[in-house]
């Protein structure tokens, strides 16, 4: 488990942040340590019956969440948002894929959304993403072995966007969570 010290730091280094008085090289730091504890997280026994890959709250407040997730080979996510939140992914055991997608539409049109590949990416044991906006979406790909990625929202997330690149839709989803480890 991350030890209540690094999740102080990390509390301190997302105020800073949020007030424009510190970086992301901060979070970044954290991450990367506290990627050895996040990779011995357990994978919960039950798992979500619509997707392969799962997700433990390892903390949260008012202000920021902390998540590892364990992703079977193979797995995929939704293309999507984080709802409004600042997002940091870190690998910490394996490799994670990220399709990276921009919205190109207004977000107008409620259940309409016009997304375009941007590229993709290899993460690596170590690697770290960020996402600032809801524009700049990702889908996140477990390769031919399991991982698991560590991430921090800086502010919870209860609701986010899930996208459908050959329909233009976009849905609202509600935020769950496979097991529960935060104290």
């Amino acid at each position: 488990m991350i030890a209540r010290e690094l999740i102080a730091r990390l509390a301190d280094s997302l105020g800073r942040v949020r007030s424009g008085d510190g970086t992301t090289a901060e979070v970044v730091q954290w991450l990367r340590a506290s990627s050895e504890a996040a990779a011995a997280v357990p994978a919960p026994e039950a798992r979500c019956e619509y997707r392969d890959y799962t997700r433990t709250l390892l903390f949260k407040n008012d202000l920021f969440e902390i998540l590892a997730l364990h992703w079977r080979p193979n797995s995929i996510s939704a293309i999507h948002d984080h709802g409004g939140a600042l997002c940091w992914l870190s690998v910490a055991r394996g490799t994670l894929g990220v399709e990276n997608y921009l919205r190109t539409d207004t977000g107008a049109a409620n259940g309409y959304a016009c997304v375009a590949l941007e590229g993709r990416d290899d993460l690596r044991a170590g690697s770290i993403d960020y996402r600032q906006d809801d524009v700049h979406l990702h889908r996140c790909v477990a390769r031919d072995s399991e991982a698991v990625t560590l991430h921090v929202y800086a502010h919870p997330i209860e609701r986010f966007h899930t996208f459908d690149e050959r329909s233009n839709t976009c849905t609202e989803v509600h935020s769950t969570y496979d097991a529960v480890l935060a104290s």
